[in-house]
């Protein structure tokens, strides 16, 4: 594939580092932890890059695996974002408005909660909402009706809600406060990039079977025109001197969108639909540097923390 000057991104290289490898405490439709350490053979080393930027944070999975010392996330959800800065300055009060939910979980206690205004909470309690029904809804999805309410069926794991532990909600809280903390739209925060800056793409993915079941994280949809504005404003990163990865599903049109950018499939399994039916889905990375460059240059290791 023949790469435009402008495309090619030289990385300067480390022998060796290692990534803080602390897991997300969200469940997220999309979410990333699973193949996070796939994801990370196609980062670029880290101090090749001042500012990590991830627009589409949702649950944050390669921002906690990394732990970059500089960041900027960003969601339109302003509960997920509330939920952030609430855990980065009190994790331990977080975590002990949970221990009601640990005890009263059940579907008349998850419906309750759910029926609850978050606008008319305090923020730490609306935090401690969000984490609950992260847990306790089905399949862990976040989606909202055309009136922005929340209305995810109940349906935790087999073992109840996983509601995080005060060690892990702790740990996130040290790498949360490195962060710029915003809800706004992915191409407001992308202004914000400069030269040298990193920027971590994860929108949406076009629906898989016919619906849009997945791409419901806010009252606005996200349609097939929004697919070509991400990947205009990829082009523009990238003219501006940016290191840009990004991720989607492997599908032409999304191909087509990224002609002459480095393309990488995976090959991973989702849950998709609502009867929790289980199929393989390929995963596409496109970089605008070589990571081949990258693997050949230097050495990433990782140790998990929790």
């Amino acid at each position: 594939m023949k790469i435009e000057k402008s495309m090619k991104r030289r990385l300067r290289t480390s022998n060796c580092y290692y990534y803080a490898a602390v897991k997300p405490f969200l469940r997220w439709a999309g979410g990333k932890s699973k193949i996070v350490r796939f994801l990370a053979a196609f980062l670029p080393p880290w101090n090749s890059y001042a500012r990590y930027f991830e627009p589409f944070v949702g649950a944050g999975a390669l921002f906690f695996f990394i732990g970059p010392r500089e960041a900027v996330l960003s969601d339109l959800n302003e509960d997920l974002i509330n939920c952030y800065r609430q855990v980065a300055r009190c994790p331990v009060e977080v975590c002990n408005l949970l221990q009601v939910p640990r005890e009263l979980d059940c579907k008349e206690y998850y419906y309750h909660i759910r029926s609850r205004d978050p606008e008319k909470l305090k923020p730490i309690d609306r935090a401690a909402r969000f984490i609950y029904l992260n847990k306790a809804a089905f399949n862990g999805i976040y989606r909202v009706n055309q009136q922005g309410k929340f209305n995810v069926p109940y349906g935790p794991s087999v073992n109840g809600p996983a509601l995080p532990k005060e060690s892990l909600l702790e740990a996130v809280s040290n790498l949360l406060k490195r962060a710029k903390l915003l809800v706004a739209d992915y191409r407001k925060v992308c202004e914000l990039a400069r030269r040298g800056d990193f920027v971590y793409l994860d929108p949406p993915y076009p629906p898989t079977n016919g619906t849009a079941y997945f791409t419901h994280y806010t009252a606005d949809r996200f349609s097939w025109s929004d697919q070509e504005e991400v990947s205009k404003v990829f082009r523009d990163l990238d003219r501006r001197g940016c290191l840009v990865m990004m991720s989607n599903s492997d599908r032409e049109e999304i191909r087509s969108m990224f002609q002459g950018y480095y393309m990488q499939r995976l090959n991973v399994i989702r849950w998709v639909g609502s009867n929790g039916n289980r199929f393989r889905a390929r995963e596409l990375v496109v970089t605008n540097y070589s990571p081949h460059e990258l693997r050949c240059g230097g050495l990433i290791e990782y140790e998990d923390r929790l």
